[in-house]
């Protein structure tokens, strides 16, 4: 349940200012406000399962998009119903869309990738959970390069040219000297990985799919005294999640999706760390960079 200081789910995932939606619980739409996010750059949204804490806010944040005037297609994941949920939604609020919206139904029973441009591949992740759920599983392999900034200003080389030579061309002055891309940067490989399991049971199965992915996410609806309510409900504890993450070798393991009891989440965390030191206390507005603590050591390599 929301309250005065938590939210449904909801996440931004920002893979090179291209922005991936992961579930979409009520009041969505007012998070991305409140955060400043570029709403033209989001052009997937991810559902896991169809419970209203994931996706009520959808149709007030498609309706929002239509009110900005979106033109760019709008690609929906998700499981069964979804597309039936948010057409009878838009049908009778009398809304009228103004871009395509494509939509892609999963499978909760086997992992699929649903991307794969050869730098980034986002693939599903089967949960146990009431009712057909899955998670996301994106990984990024990207060649890159750094610029020699001050040989490049040495050169007097223009600003407009910064781009082809970050994709490896090379360029040429008036004059027709031509300067070469390796000369005036440095190859480099980035590699990243982010799993989001939302409301599932504790599950191994899933641990050679996210096995040291550098980030995961994973509820921690409960404390581990709650165990048999988990079981029964179709969800995990903070000492299930944590054991997951150990035996998964993750890099870092972030918590979240609280039940309401909980007036203070420390305890959650401490039962995490009780297992799996690098525990992250997922809370309302938490940015994470991943590629920067990969950078400080502070999640392995």
């Amino acid at each position: 349940m929301p309250s005065a200081d938590r939210f449904p789910s909801a996440q931004v995932l920002n893979i090179q200012e291209e922005l991936f939606l992961i579930d979409c619980g009520e009041a969505t739409q007012n998070r991305l406000f409140e955060h400043r996010t570029h709403w033209n750059r989001i052009t997937y949204i991810l559902i896991s399962h169809m419970h209203g804490d994931h996706v009520f806010g959808l149709p007030g944040l498609i309706t929002t998009f239509c009110h900005l005037g979106r033109q760019e297609p709008l690609i929906l994941v998700g499981p069964e119903g979804l597309e039936e949920f948010l057409n009878a939604s838009i049908q009778y609020s009398h809304s009228h869309l103004t871009f395509e919206i494509k939509y892609i139904k999963v499978n909760h029973l086997n992992s699929e990738c649903i991307f794969d441009d050869g730098e980034l591949v986002i693939q599903t992740i089967p949960l146990n959970h009431r009712v057909p759920t899955v998670g996301y599983l994106f990984k990024v392999n990207m060649i890159t390069r750094k610029l020699n900034l001050d040989k490049m200003e040495s050169l007097s080389i223009p600003v407009h040219e910064f781009k082809k030579i970050t994709q490896g061309e090379d360029i040429a002055d008036k004059e027709g000297t031509v300067y070469h891309a390796e000369d005036l940067s440095t190859v480099e490989s980035w590699h990243c990985s982010y799993a989001y399991c939302s409301d599932t049971k504790y599950n191994e199965a899933i641990i050679p799919l996210i096995d040291q992915v550098d980030v995961l996410y994973h509820e921690t609806t409960y404390l581990n005294e709650l165990a048999d309510k988990a079981e029964a409900t179709g969800h995990a504890t903070a000492y299930q999640a944590a054991t997951l993450a150990l035996k998964a070798r993750v890099g870092a393991l972030v918590t979240g999706h609280y039940s309401s009891r909980y007036k203070s989440l420390y305890p959650l965390l401490e039962e995490c760390k009780t297992i799996f030191e690098n525990t992250i206390l997922g809370k309302e507005g938490l940015k994470i960079d991943i590629a920067e603590l990969k950078k400080t050591s502070k999640l392995k390599t």
